[in-house]
C-alpha cells in the first residue's frame, strides 16, 4: 500500500501562523533587545557585535575616504539586516523555550539591562573605529606614569628585606630540602638498576595489575636503551620530593577547606592564583630566596601542583553521603573518628586522583625547573633546543612522557580495578 507523500512531508513543515509571524516581527524590530528580554545573553552578545560592526561600517561610509579606501556603507546595512533576520528566524522557528523569558531577572529588568549595555557600548565602539582621530584616552588606557616602576621598587625592597632578615630560615629550609632531594636521588640513582626496575614493577603489580607491570617494564627499557636512565632518576627524585611535600601539605589543607567554610573562602582565591599564575613567575621569588639549583625548582613545582590535591581532597570529603555521616553520629562517633574512619576512607578515590594530578603537573614543570639548574630530563630538552638537536629533543621529550604515563598507570588503575569489583 502506497503512503501519501504529502502526509509525510507535512510532519516536517513548520506552521506559519499569526503568532509565529508576530514573534518574528517582534524580534526583527527589537534586535538584540529581544534576546536580552529573554535572558539569552550569548545570543544578545553575538547579535550586538554584528550590529555594532554594521553600524561602524555604515558611519565610516559617510566619512571622508582615508588612504584611497572607498567607503561601502551598503555592507553595514546588509550586516544589520542579516543580524535582524537571523534573530527573527530564531524567534519564529526556534524551540518553545526561545519565547520564554529567563526568570532570574524579570523581562522588564532584562530589557533595561540590555538597553543600558547598548547605549553604553554602541556609541563608544562606533566613535572609536569611525572617527578619524579618536580621543587618546579611549584608544589606550590612561595609565599613571611611574606607578608600575614605583610598585615594582616596593616589591624589590620587600624581597631584599626578607632575604636579609630571614637568611637563617631560608638557609635552613634550603639545606633540608637539598638533603631530602639528595637522599631520594641517591636511592634512585646509585642503587643497581635491576633493583630499581624490580621495585618499580612490583609496585605497579601491587597497585594496578599485570598490564601496568608490562607498561612500566617497557618504559624503563626505553629509558635505559636511550641513555636516559640517570637523568630520569634525577627527574623522578625531584617529582617524588615535590609530590611528597604536596601530599603532606595538601591533604590537611584540603580537609580544612572541606570542614571550614571560612577557611575555604580564604584559601580558594590563593589556589586560583597558584594555578593560573604563569609558571615562569614562580621562578622569580624562588630564585630570589633560594638561589639556583634543585631546591627552587621543587618550590616552584609545589606551588604549581599543590592546588590539585587540595581541591580534590576537599571535594572527596564534601561528597561523603549525608546518611553515612548521620549513621556515624548515631553510633556516637567523635569528630576525629568521623574524619579518620568515615570521611577519609570514602574520599580515598578522590584523594588518589588528586595525587595522580599532582604527579602529572609536577612532571609538566620538569623543563621549566631545569632552567634554574634542576637538571634531569628537562635539562636535556633545553640543551637540545639551544643546539637545535631536534632528534635528541624529541627523544628526551618522549622520555618525560614515558615517565608520566608509567606513573599514571601505577596510580590511576588501582581505582579502576576496585570499581570493577
Amino acid at each position: 500500500m502506497l503512503e501519501n507523500p504529502s502526509a509525510d512531508s507535512s510532519r516536517f513543515a513548520v506552521p506559519l501562523d499569526a503568532s509565529t509571524i508576530a514573534a518574528g516581527l517582534r524580534a526583527f524590530v527589537m534586535g538584540p533587545l529581544w534576546a536580552a528580554q529573554r535572558g539569552r545573553w550569548f545570543l544578545f552578545a553575538a547579535s550586538a557585535i554584528a550590529e555594532v560592526t554594521g553600524l561602524t561600517l555604515l558611519v565610516q561610509g559617510f566619512m571622508p575616504p582615508v588612504e584611497d579606501v572607498v567607503p561601502t556603507p551598503g555592507r553595514g546595512v546588509l550586516i544589520i539586516v542579516l543580524a535582524r533576520l537571523v534573530m527573527a528566524l530564531i524567534a519564529a522557528y526556534g524551540t518553545p523555550s526561545d519565547r520564554i523569558p529567563d526568570h532570574r531577572l524579570s523581562p522588564r529588568q532584562s530589557l533595561w539591562v540590555g538597553i543600558a549595555i547598548l547605549v553604553f557600548a554602541y556609541p563608544l565602539v562606533v566613535y572609536r573605529f569611525a572617527a578619524p582621530a579618536p580621543w587618546e584616552a579611549l584608544v589606550s588606557f590612561p595609565a599613571i606614569d611611574g606607578l608600575d616602576s614605583g610598585t615594582a621598587r616596593l616589591f624589590d625592597v620587600a624581597v631584599d628585606w626578607m632575604k636579609k632578615s630571614w637568611v637563617d630560615f631560608f638557609d635552613a629550609f634550603t639545606a633540608g630540602l637539598r638533603a631530602t632531594l639528595n637522599a631520594i636521588e641517591t636511592a634512585f640513582g646509585l642503587a643497581p638498576w635491576p633493583v630499581v626496575a624490580m621495585t618499580a614493577m612490583l609496585a605497579a603489580w601491587y597497585l594496578s595489575g599485570l598490564r601496568a607491570v608490562l607498561f612500566v617494564g617497557l618504559s624503563l627499557l626505553y629509558l635505559g636503551l636511550f641513555n636516559f636512565w640517570d637523568k630520569s632518576m634525577s627527574t623522578l627524585a625531584l617529582v617524588a620530593t615535590s609530590v611528597l611535600i604536596c601530599v603532606v601539605i595538601g591533604i590537611p589543607v584540603g580537609i580544612l577547606c572541606a570542614k571550614s567554610r571560612r577557611a575555604n573562602t580564604l584559601i580558594e582565591p590563593l589556589l586560583d592564583v597558584m594555578q593560573t599564575l604563569p609558571t615562569f613567575v614562580y621562578l622569580i621569588p624562588a630564585v630570589a630566596f633560594f638561589s639556583i639549583g634543585k631546591p627552587p625548582g621543587v618550590i616552584a613545582t609545589v606551588i604549581f601542583a599543590a592546588p590539585s590535591i587540595v581541591r580534590l581532597t576537599a571535594l572527596g570529603i564534601r561528597q561523603v553521603p549525608a546518611h553515612v555521616r548521620e549513621a556515624a553520629d548515631a553510633f556516637g562517633a567523635t569528630p576525629a573518628q568521623m574524619l579518620l574512619k568515615v570521611e577519609l576512607p570514602l574520599a580515598v578515590p578522590s584523594i588518589r586522583l588528586g595525587i595522580n594530578q599532582t604527579i602529572m603537573m609536577s612532571l609538566s614543570m620538569v623543563v621549566v625547573a631545569a632552567m634554574i639548574g634542576a637538571g634531569g630530563l628537562g635539562l636535556e630538552v633545553i640543551h637540545s633546543l639551544q643546539h637545535l638537536k631536534t632528534g635528541q629533543g624529541i627523544l628526551a621529550g618522549i622520555a618525560i612522557v614515558v615517565c608520566a604515563m608509567a606513573l599514571d598507570r601505577m596510580v590511576r588503575r588501582e581505582g579502576r580495578a576496585r570499581r570493577r569489583k
